[in-house]
């Protein structure tokens, strides 16, 4: 038995055309984790392998389950409850299976049976007794019998109670009014209501018994759906990141602003309108009711394109395989039509490694020849997947976004993108580079790396380098000129020697000003003392000294203290380099 803390509407998907609506199984007795009643829907609704609805929230008392009227005047109960029978219903419809919906419910009071069976069945010609049969009388009577085999004695409800299930309002004829909730009317739902003796499910362990006896007497009267099914497309969820926890193709929503390429999707779509889905989507069966996607996210994509409600699928449960068969499925599913691109490669290893708690050596070992990735024939790397990881993981920060998609979108490299952008730790030095540099001059790595090597002899952030008015100008001329790479690290070198120049250049006189100031004070200016340079290339140096009649001999004196300092010989030896 599953346990939970919470009180909810419990909802279970189905594989053939019972549908189990148990209006209440609110737990009374606060020392339990659920009700005898709960336990036993939840274990008929396993064996049976039906759909199920189980009301284990609201309280008789807050509100009666089994009135529509009630229902009806609120959303979230209209919502939780009623839509969600009629989503089931909607899809054992969809898969040309006629719907039978059992009504489960706990007896107030004793019964003449163990169970007494409501079909809507009143009196002919009296209205306080309407007549308003939900299922055929042949097939009520071999549910019967069926019943009656298994161990349980059965009765019908007396149309002057309210077991029968004969008031327009009564949940057993939700699918028989058309004046409560557009869009559930539909005759060919067969509805029984079934009140079972308060001692069938006193306690968890004859519940148990008692909803394995109906199990065994109902499975004649399931007809499965075929292997290939369809599914409502509003019921598979692609909201949240468990959801998408098996899909590695990259998708463009608001919490992901890819730019992915639509262009696949909307060729996809034309098949699809064109020739059909020719594979179906692969579903895993969700704890509420629900479906997620497994293999088949883009096919997904364009069916929502095309505006469809419902998609052909296969369904798995999460208990028919282990984490990693998913994975392995969903990789062989995902790479048999498309290759996947590095940015996905890198999901799938980020997934992979999380859910499987693998190292980068593991990842290689299990996976790296099924990605398809590194050398032909040789081993796969851990470095290898350290790069493609390392792109995901830029991308999941929702840093550089446009490199992101160009990878995505197959305009940039795997190799400049994983071995040249990916190292740059700073997103607007990463962004500037590939924006400014990158996508006009389109140069090869080896070109990349010399770029980045120059840019950064200008100014160690490349931000800041790229800025610099001597690089746009270079860029400028680079881009209208023929050999577009060639052409700018050219004049990037000759930016670069500039600086250098400019830069030796401030050096040298902060030096010749610091040696100044110590050796004349800080009043002494340029013309009272001086060392200049002949030439870049000179391996002497002048020297500019004034000398005025009231201070020479204070001057001199100076100067040969200054030339008999070792240290400051030292400095001017360090002048000439």
């Amino acid at each position: 038995m599953q346990k939970t803390t919470n009180l909810v509407i419990d909802t279970l998907l189905g594989t053939n055309n019972i549908l189990v609506v148990i209006p209440h199984a609110h737990r009374e007795n606060t020392d339990v984790t659920i009700s005898p009643l709960m336990a036993a829907g939840r274990m008929l609704a396993g064996q049976l392998h039906c759909y199920c609805v189980i009301n284990g929230k609201y309280k008789p008392s807050i509100i009666d389950m089994n009135d529509v009227r009630a229902l009806c005047k609120r959303k979230k109960t209209t919502d939780d409850f009623l839509l969600r029978i009629k989503q089931f219903k909607d899809e054992i419809s969809e898969n040309n299976l006629l719907p039978l919906v059992l009504i489960l419910r706990s007896a107030e009071q004793s019964l003449d049976a163990d169970i007494v069976f409501g079909y809507g069945q009143g009196e002919r010609g009296r209205d306080d007794r309407p007549h308003r049969p939900t299922i055929a009388p042949s097939l009520l009577a071999k549910i019967r019998m069926a019943m009656e085999d298994n161990g349980f004695s059965t009765t019908l409800a007396e149309t002057a109670s309210n077991l029968c299930g004969r008031e327009s309002f009564s949940l057993n004829q939700l699918f028989r009014q058309k004046n409560y909730l557009s869009g559930f009317y539909d005759p060919t739902v067969r509805s029984l209501l079934l009140t079972i003796q308060a001692d069938k499910i006193s306690n968890d362990a004859v519940a148990q018994t008692t909803a394995a006896r109906l199990a065994q007497a109902l499975t004649p009267f399931a007809d499965s759906m075929s292997l290939v099914r369809r599914v409502a497309v509003d019921a598979i969820d692609t909201d949240t990141i468990h959801d998408m926890r098996y899909i590695f193709r990259v998708y463009g929503d608001n919490r992901q602003n890819d730019i992915i390429n639509t262009s696949y999707i909307n060729d996809l779509a034309r098949s699809i309108d064109r020739n059909g889905l020719l594979h179906p989507l692969v579903l895993l069966q969700k704890r509420d009711g629900r479906y997620k996607i497994l293999c088949g996210f883009r096919r997904l994509q364009a069916i929502r394109l095309l505006g469809r409600k419902w998609v052909e699928a296969k369904t798995f449960s999460e208990d028919d395989f282990s984490t990693e068969d998913f994975f392995n499925i969903s990789l062989a599913e995902n790479t048999k039509r498309r290759n996947l691109n590095p940015i996905e490669i890198g999901n799938f290893l980020e997934s992979a490694s999380r859910e499987l708690s693998l190292n980068n050596a593991r990842l290689a070992e299990q996976f790296g020849e099924s990605l398809g990735i590194g050398k032909p024939g040789a081993k796969v790397s851990q470095s290898t997947i350290h790069k493609y990881r390392k792109l995901y993981r830029i991308r999941e920060r929702h840093d550089s976004p446009e490199m992101i998609a160009d990878i995505i979108n197959d305009k940039l490299q795997f190799s400049i993108a994983a071995e040249v952008l990916a190292p740059i730790k700073d997103t607007a030095d990463r962004d500037s580079l590939y924006l400014e540099i990158v996508k006009p001059l389109a140069p090869t790595r080896p070109q990349l790396l010399q770029i980045v090597k120059l840019l950064q002899s200008i100014h160690p952030r490349l931000s800041i380098a790229v800025a610099d008015p001597l690089v746009r100008k270079s860029l400028e001329k680079a881009v209208n000129g023929k050999h577009k790479a060639t052409t700018f690290i050219n004049a990037l070198r000759k930016c670069s020697d500039g600086k250098k120049a400019a830069n030796d250049n401030h050096s040298f006189a902060q030096s010749v000003a610091a040696l100044r100031k110590d050796t004349f004070g800080s009043k002494a200016k340029k013309a009272d003392f001086n060392i200049t340079r002949p030439g870049k290339q000179s391996d002497s140096l002048t020297l500019h000294i004034r000398l005025q009649k009231q201070s020479m001999q204070e001057t001199i004196d100076k100067l040969r203290q200054m030339l008999n300092d070792e240290e400051r010989l030292q400095e001017l030896q360090k002048l000439l380099k």
